[in-house]
């Protein structure tokens, strides 16, 4: 991975492409813009052009180079894969095409049969039945341009970080190619990141790509079909629709779902590919591609829970229009107030919840956030007041203000998994991650720690009626805070390891690599019985009744999953012992079957998480090897 962009806030790496992208996008979606890239673009309707792609939370723009338009070219809810190819262009000259990028976007779209059209509204989106694409080599086209074969490739940007700055200038000419309001909606994605491949010399048969079109199954539905997909709440799921007022009738960009699948005897599902080429063998694009598709799929997720949907959409009658200043400001009044030191801690908690529903909202926050390191070193250094025991002798005996220090570093967790999300791509993450180790180290051995609670309610069974009734209200809440706080510190350790997984950070070092994470955990007491809480955990949730998994458990036993799966990778000493120890849960409870029935196919996370599970079990099957 290339070196990061400068520090600093906004980073700027190319001021004519950032005005224009400030003077023609929303500031919301100027905002939700993550990175940037010169490319070669092939695809159905671009035929060896030179452009930017425009990467942001939930579309795949493209800009001419210099930009004098800009049009979506791809939403992320249609990707159904993103992948590298290994290969050598023919339509680039030397040494181009040896330090090329060649990633194709594989994605889905509705084609009008009787026009030969692609339909911008009313898609029937069904998950998971996508054709696997095979890596067809393609040949140049015979009026291919000679002109990318002059020195004017030279222009590319070796820079690989292109991260935007805030603006609050209104779009007053805006020619982009969706409409504002796009909805979030679902996707199929996957998480694991593949490192730029070595050129095989066997491939040097030149495969520039052209795009591709794949016939799929028309979409026609007859009466009873369109009720049964009316009722279906995976497919209202996909779909970006708006209810009136009492919620019986919906609506899909201005006109009755109805009508949508009386249109639909016309069309046709077809994948589709984009072809982008970049010249270079240090950009980032195709790890942030990959994962901006995955927090998309995780967020399409977690959209279909009603409390969490809650939390983003805005109160009755407070919706304003969106200004990167009143974010700016509001970030700096919760900073200050926070860092007031004689805050109880239920202001502390107080504030500390507002400043991660504000960021779930606005992802400036999150940028204001690492901005500097301040406040991520303050809340670190809160855990450590309560975690895995209360430095407050009188909390060791008191279970109702033991109760209230771990509804506090819940709190808390979430917040720092909120700064984590979809920050991959800021620079100031990686300045402050990096500036004091032991800080993250810190964070890591309290994600892996049990918290101490009172000794009397540490034995305590929910189901036992030996307490008074006095006694088990607080014992039953300091048991559900455990188990909530397993589960928030599961979700962040994930959010870390995805930090880890994109290797050394791009400053040449492998010491803040994921082997240099799992080296330190594996050596923790408090790993074992941290590894051995998220199988049990596995294996409880899989072999319950059969009713289906609420989206967020959803989310967790993916992230579970991911967790087993590092330490099984990179871990000798975690892989021997969850395979020693566990071989038999995986055995008769976490098996195929037991997830196709809690996992709904119409969430998003289901194909990803599926695809994850296999790679579990392949590494539980695997003998030991020499080295991990």
């Amino acid at each position: 991975m290339a070196s990061p962009a400068q520090s600093g806030f906004p980073a700027r790496t190319n001021s004519r492409l950032d005005a224009f992208l400030r003077r023609h996008l929303a500031p919301k979606d100027y905002d939700a813009i993550r990175a940037y890239e010169p490319c070669i673009v092939v695809s159905d309707s671009e035929n060896h052009t030179f452009k930017y792609v425009v990467l942001s939370d939930r579309l795949i723009y493209l800009t001419e180079n210099p930009p004098k338009s800009i049009r979506w070219a791809v939403a992320l809810r249609d990707v159904v894969a993103i992948e590298l190819i290994d290969d050598y262009p023919e339509f680039l000259n030397s040494p181009d095409r040896e330090i090329n990028q060649h990633i194709r976007i594989i994605y889905s779209s509705t084609v009008n049969k009787e026009y030969g059209k692609s339909k911008g509204i009313g898609k029937l989106l069904f998950p998971f039945h996508h054709a696997s694409a095979s890596n067809k080599k393609v040949t140049e086209e015979n009026n291919g341009p000679d002109f990318w074969k002059s020195s004017e490739l030279r222009r590319l940007n070796e820079s690989p970080l292109r991260c935007r700055p805030e603006s609050s200038t209104q779009s007053k000419d805006s020619t982009v190619g969706s409409p504002s309001n796009f909805k979030e909606s679902s996707l199929h994605g996957q998480v694991a990141f593949r490192p730029l491949p070595s050129p095989s010399r066997s491939s040097c048969q030149s495969t520039p790509a052209t795009g591709k079109t794949i016939s799929r199954t028309s979409c026609t539905t007859d009466t009873k079909e369109t009720q049964d997909l009316v009722s279906h709440k995976g497919y209202l799921s996909e779909i970006p629709y708006k209810c009136n007022g009492n919620g019986n009738e919906f609506y899909l960009e201005n006109s009755f779902l109805t009508s949508t699948f009386q249109s639909s005897k016309n069309l046709e599902k077809r994948d589709l590919e984009l072809h982008l080429y970049i010249i270079s063998t240090t950009s980032s694009i195709f790890l942030h591609l990959k994962s901006s598709w995955n927090n998309y799929n995780i967020k399409a997720t977690l959209l279909q829970d009603p409390l969490y949907a809650s939390e983003l959409g805005p109160t009755a009658g407070s919706e304003k229009p969106y200004k990167s200043e009143e974010k700016i400001q509001h970030f700096s009044q919760l900073k200050s107030e926070l860092f007031l030191k004689d805050n109880s801690l239920s202001k502390t908690l107080c504030l500390i919840m507002e400043l991660r529903v504000a960021a779930q909202k606005n992802f400036i926050l999150k940028r204001l956030f690492w901005k500097t390191s301040d406040l991520f070193y303050f809340l670190v250094n809160k855990l450590q007041e309560y975690l895995p025991e209360s430095r407050d002798k009188n909390a060791h005996h008191n279970k109702s203000q033991r109760a209230d220090e771990l509804a506090a570093c819940i709190e808390i967790l979430q917040t720092l998994g909120q700064m984590f999300r979809e920050t991959e791509t800021e620079s100031s993450r990686l300045n402050t991650l990096t500036a004091k180790k032991g800080t993250l180290f810190n964070l890591l051995v309290i994600l892996i720690s049990k918290p101490q609670i009172p000794k009397a309610c540490s034995e305590f069974d929910v189901q036992s009626a030996n307490l008074t009734s006095v006694e088990m209200p607080f014992d039953a809440e300091l048991q559900k805070l455990i188990l909530k706080y397993t589960d928030t510190a599961t979700a962040l350790l994930y959010e870390i390891l995805l930090v880890f997984q994109q290797g050394n950070f791009g400053l040449g070092s492998t010491k803040f690599a994921i082997n240099w994470m799992m080296s330190l955990l594996q050596n923790c007491p408090s790993v074992l019985p941290f590894v051995s809480s998220i199988v049990k955990q596995v294996v409880k949730g899989l072999s319950a009744s059969f009713q289906l998994l609420s989206p967020c458990q959803a989310i967790l036993l993916y992230q579970q999953f991911y967790i087993l799966k590092s330490c099984l990778q990179y871990s000798k000493t975690l892989a021997e012992y969850i395979r020693n120890d566990y071989r038999e849960e995986f055995r008769y409870f976490i098996h195929m079957s037991a997830l196709e029935k809690r996992l709904p196919l119409y969430y998003p996370i289901t194909q990803p998480t599926t695809q994850l599970f296999h790679e579990v079990l392949k590494l539980i099957e695997q003998k030991p090897c020499g080295k991990c």
